[in-house]
């Protein structure tokens, strides 16, 4: 059967964020049985070009099935790729697969409405549904699937999974655009906010094991099976033929975890230095399974950046996650890492069930304790699937299933307008927290800038900046755009744009530094043009009304931009938790239809905003007619 095989992307720009290694698996799989396979990777197009792709593919092929598979967090993403499929062609059979079949399994057929759903590694189960289909058989014979019997979802049992992954064909990289998932990660380097890395410019995944032996409270192993590990000489024999095929210079092990165990990952290093294989590489490995001679030998074969479950500096908290470390552990484990000269990438979790204001106190104070600058403050959230997913179902915490499932689509506005608090903390008090914790992340990228060298501006958005890190000292060129999230019209505007800063991986030391958004050349110029704005109201005399209540970028955005608070006449906000906060020495009050005739001929200020468009639209239905509006975001225009 010809099978049309689709990965939703997560962003509406073009990006390599990720690379769909799952389906890229069951293609080649189904390959083998005689099925051809149309591979339509939606993350290489930005967002208004990807339904014209869908029917272009549609009506260019001869299309029996449609595979679409992905986690739960792309079920909106979903939703709308089957409706727009049905909107084209109603009749072609959609299979989904993937993390999102693998819980709430009914809640996900009686929603979406596939008209089959894979359970599991989808090799052979997959493989069989098209035999079947094909025949024109009864699929409800076929283990491991939703189907439909009547008007009911009917899960058929667990199906078969691949016991040996040597067995398998290695991944069909080619349908779903290796070659331009390399390119769109730039020649020279990998530009982000969370982590620059000057080292990497083309790399590639690979996977070497599946699923965890572990069973992390906050973690479901999504679709993925036992433990099982691949011959570690196959891993490197691949390795060593995409480097020719495809001109790479780095890898990531796409691995849950890459090894249980120390020997492994020592093998794994002694063949790469044996067959004289220079390239960089990243994975993901436990804090209780390392060791000094080990990281140097990773260091040594061109590993200088692992990540890590940190999660806790309070050791009730690791016991309630089952994380069977401790944060002795952990402590000891940094010192090796940051002595091998390898970079540490690991997030602290606020929010578990055991969390108090004591424990978050304990984990700040660890952090502060091993300079964790870079390991930023993430929520806790119950993934469907995972124990605390239970716990919370259990405790009425989540009491509609699917709306919470859709929430969690739009992560931001889930943390700050949803969030589960599965803790003894009052809501008000979590959220309380969260904020500060979200906020103390960016202070503590501060805490270590870079060193300014030189910089020049190469064009209205791009710049050419020397720094050095001011660990060792080593210098660094970059030349890049900013901010990152661009079109071919410039900045796309849809968050707080231009004020996050970068943070910086040093090739020679391996730690981080940060380099303030403020610094770099041609967005000095915008910082510069909004101070002049902000200081010619002051020199008039003027008040203004400020908005939003900032929060999380709050401490940094008026580090780099003075304003000074008898200049403040008023602050609004659209969001209601916001209401009564202070900012800028003003109770925050909340800006709708029935006040918003209460800033006509005011000076306004809007300042970074993911919902800045929707109150410049607000002024003009109500008819509002500001003396004057300075928005942050339209200096991107």
């Amino acid at each position: 059967m010809k099978t049309l095989l689709i990965s939703p992307s997560y962003y509406p720009q073009a990006n390599a964020s990720y690379f769909p290694l799952g389906l890229a698996c069951i293609s080649a799989y189904i390959k083998t049985q005689g099925h051809s396979v149309v591979g339509l990777n939606l993350n290489h197009m930005p967002t208004e070009e990807r339904a014209c792709a869908i029917k272009n593919t549609l009506d260019s092929h001869n299309i029996d099935v449609i595979g679409i598979s992905g986690l739960t967090v792309a079920f909106n993403e979903i939703d709308r790729l089957m409706q727009e499929i049905r909107r084209i062609n109603p009749q072609i059979p959609i299979v989904l697969g993937g993390g999102i079949t693998s819980v709430e399994g009914e809640l996900m057929m009686n929603t979406l409405r596939p008209d089959f759903a894979v359970v599991g590694e989808g090799e052979f189960i997959f493989s069989r549904l098209l035999a079947t289909l094909e025949k024109g058989e009864d699929a409800s014979k076929i283990a491991g699937i939703w189907c439909w019997e009547g008007a009911l979802p009917k899960y058929t049992g667990d199906g078969e999974s691949p016991k040996d992954l040597d067995e398998l064909p290695l991944p069909d990289l080619d349908s779903f655009g290796i070659r331009d998932h390399i390119q769109l990660q730039g020649e020279h380097g990998q530009y982000s906010y969370h982590l620059t890395r000057l080292d990497v410019g083309r790399s590639f995944p690979i996977s070497a094991s599946r699923s965890c032996p572990f069973k992390c409270t906050f973690c479901h192993h999504a679709g993925m099976g036992t433990y099982k590990k691949r011959d570690i000489v196959r891993v490197v024999d691949q390795i060593e033929d995409y480097i020719k095929i495809y001109g790479i210079n780095g890898f990531s092990i796409y691995d849950e975890l890459f090894s249980a165990n120390k020997a492994r990952v020592v093998e794994f290093c002694r063949l790469l230095k044996e067959r004289n294989i220079h390239i960089k590489w990243f994975c993901q490995l436990r804090m209780d399974q390392l060791d000094l001679p080990m990281l140097q030998m990773m260091r040594d074969t061109g590993c200088n950046y692992i990540s890590f479950g940190i999660e806790s500096g309070s050791d009730v908290v690791l016991d309630s996650m089952k994380k069977k470390i401790t944060k002795k552990i952990i402590s000891d484990a940094v010192k090796i890492v940051r002595e091998a000269k390898i970079g540490i990438q690991g997030n602290f979790l606020f929010g578990d069930p055991v969390e108090t204001e004591e424990t978050i106190r304990e984990s700040l104070q660890f952090q502060d304790d091993n300079e964790l600058y870079f390991c930023d403050w993430s929520a806790v959230i119950p993934y469907a699937g995972t124990p605390i997913y239970n716990f919370s179902v259990e405790k009425g915490l989540i009491q509609d299933r699917e709306i919470f499932m859709r929430s969690l689509c739009n992560i931001s506005g889930y943390l700050y307008s949803s969030q589960v608090n599965m803790t003894q903390m009052s809501d008000d008090n979590y959220k309380y927290w969260y904020i500060y914790l979200r906020e103390l992340n960016d202070q503590n990228h501060r805490k270590r800038c870079a060193t300014i060298i030189s910089g020049k501006i190469i064009s209205r958005w791009m710049s050419e900046i020397t720094v050095a890190c001011p660990c060792c000292g080593c210098h660094q060129n970059m030349t890049f755009r900013f901010p990152f999230e661009q079109d071919k019209n410039g900045p796309i505007l849809k968050g707080p744009v231009g004020i996050q800063g970068m943070n910086i991986l040093c090739p020679e030391c391996a730690e981080k530094m940060h380099l303030k958004a403020k610094d770099i050349p041609h967005m000095k110029v915008v910082y510069t043009e909004f101070q002049n704005e902000i200081d010619s109201i002051m020199r008039n005399n003027d008040k203004a009304i400020f908005m939003p209540s900032l929060d999380r970028f709050a401490a940094t955005f008026l580090e780099d931009i003075n304003i000074d608070e008898s200049l403040v006449e008023d602050v609004y906000d659209t969001r209601e938790f916001r209401r009564g906060r202070k900012f800028l020495g003003k109770m925050t009050k909340i800006i709708d239809q029935e006040n918003v005739n209460d800033l006509n001929n005011k000076v306004l200020v809007v300042l970074p905003w993911i919902e800045y468009e929707n109150v410049i639209n607000l002024l003009g239905d109500s008819d509002v007619k500001p003396s004057k509006i300075l928005c942050w975001n339209n200096l991107f225009l």
